[in-house]
């Protein structure tokens, strides 16, 4: 007990003293320090950066730190592998009923899973909605109405080509999220943008919401474009249809049947198009 009182006192003292000299100076600068770290913290959660008198207040990589936007190739990998293990499913040779909704990127891609579609007893429709991006479709309930209008037993959706540049990736996790919402329990694949330049994470963004299994990296293939330098020309756009099918027959979550096509569908595939024009609000 004795000892205890004595040693109260001295850490009594030894604070006193601390407090009183040059020490407390250099502990109100570690609080302030503190205080700037936390602040620092929160506004790199932010989505969109803050601008004062049209200057953008550069955020810090914090963030990155604690809830990485992008896993290290290695770690991504055996974590879709794992998933479309324990997911993927039988060979289905039933009938389906395709839904093809995205950007303009997937017109040539329509024509030829329409051939596909002519060869296994499959029909489809095709929504373009040109200029899309996951900021429009992920705003509103476009693929939820098709969905009801057409009732499909598999959906193929094309989007992300128009986001192959945006500086804050981390913004469109929820709008991809909540188009894989609007999906509910269907079959479905997200056919990748076909990059022309290296993108700033959006296709590594879709896939850790995809999976392996249900994402088609368009990004590795070759491709000859029209004139705008982005847009595969149709002959390009078959050979990029031909790779997804076998992609959706041999290595989806979901594969169906998708023999190669002999020859082509005499009509065109039933398709919607779209304004070039956002949602209401935004």
């Amino acid at each position: 007990m004795k000892n205890w009182k004595i040693w109260s006192i001295k850490i009594y003292k030894a604070f006193k003293k601390f407090e009183s000299g040059k020490h407390f100076s250099l502990l109100k600068f570690a609080a302030i320090l503190m205080i700037l770290m936390i602040a620092l913290t929160i506004y790199s959660y932010k989505q969109e950066p803050i601008k004062i008198f049209k200057t953008e207040i550069k955020q810090s990589e914090i963030q990155e730190f604690y809830s990485p936007t992008e896993l290290p190739l290695g770690m991504l990998a055996e974590k879709t592998r794992n998933k479309s293990r324990t997911q993927s499913t039988k060979m289905d040779s039933s009938s389906q009923r395709f839904l093809l909704i995205g950007d303009s990127m997937l017109e040539t891609l329509g024509y030829r899973l329409n051939d596909y579609c002519r060869k296994n007893k499959h029909t489809m429709n095709s929504v373009i909605w040109y200029s899309s991006s996951t900021l429009w479709y992920g705003n509103c309930d476009t693929i939820s109405y098709f969905i009801k209008k057409y009732n499909p037993t598999y959906v193929i959706i094309v989007v992300g080509a128009n986001e192959l540049f945006i500086r804050n990736i981390r913004s469109r996790d929820k709008l991809v999220k909540n188009i894989i919402r609007q999906l509910g329990d269907l079959k479905y694949i997200w056919v990748g943008p076909p990059n022309w330049k290296e993108d700033t994470g959006i296709n590594d963004l879709i896939l850790r919401n995809t999976g392996k299994g249900r994402y088609y990296p368009s990004k590795k293939l070759t491709y000859d474009r029209f004139k705008d330098g982005a847009h595969p020309t149709r002959k390009s756009g078959y050979m990029w249809m031909d790779s997804v099918a076998a992609f959706i027959m041999n290595k989806s979550m979901y594969p169906v049947l998708l023999k190669f096509p002999d020859t082509p569908a005499k009509k065109n595939p039933p398709t919607i198009l779209l304004g070039p024009h956002p949602p209401i609000g935004l």
